[in-house]
């Protein structure tokens, strides 16, 4: 005698899938983060005067009224920090030529050694 699945089976009734659980998700493969990914090329929040501006630039400075690094034109300016204490020609205005200090002489972006081990001192805000 035959099973009743064999029987089912032999009359044309055809066995169904097995339902996936309701909360099963598929998983989605995500790209590992790795050192040769960058994540920012270019930095355009002051951290001084906390707004989004153009010309962000990195200063290693010793001004005591200020700890921020990543400083616009206009409060480096506004700080009487010299341009020799610029370390990156990454903004906007610096790549299209028109970055100009009123404080002091301005370096050009070819003076400018960008070095990418260089990491700024204490937390970094970032853009925000």
């Amino acid at each position: 005698m035959k099973s009743l699945k064999e029987q089912l089976l032999q009359a044309g009734l055809k066995p169904t899938q097995t339902p996936k659980a309701p909360n099963e998700r598929e998983q989605i493969k995500k790209k590992q983060v790795t050192e040769a990914i960058i994540h920012q090329e270019q930095r355009n929040f002051c951290e001084e005067c906390q707004q989004v501006r153009p010309d962000v630039e990195l200063y290693y400075h010793h001004n005591p009224t200020t700890e921020a690094e990543w400083i616009c034109v206009k409060c480096a300016d506004q700080l009487k920090i010299a341009d020799s204490c610029r370390q990156t020609a990454q903004s906007d205005t610096s790549i299209k030529k028109m970055f100009r200090r009123e404080h002091g002489a301005t370096r050009s972006p070819s003076e400018i050694k960008v070095q990418k081990s260089d990491k700024p001192r204490g937390p970094v805000n970032g853009n925000r």
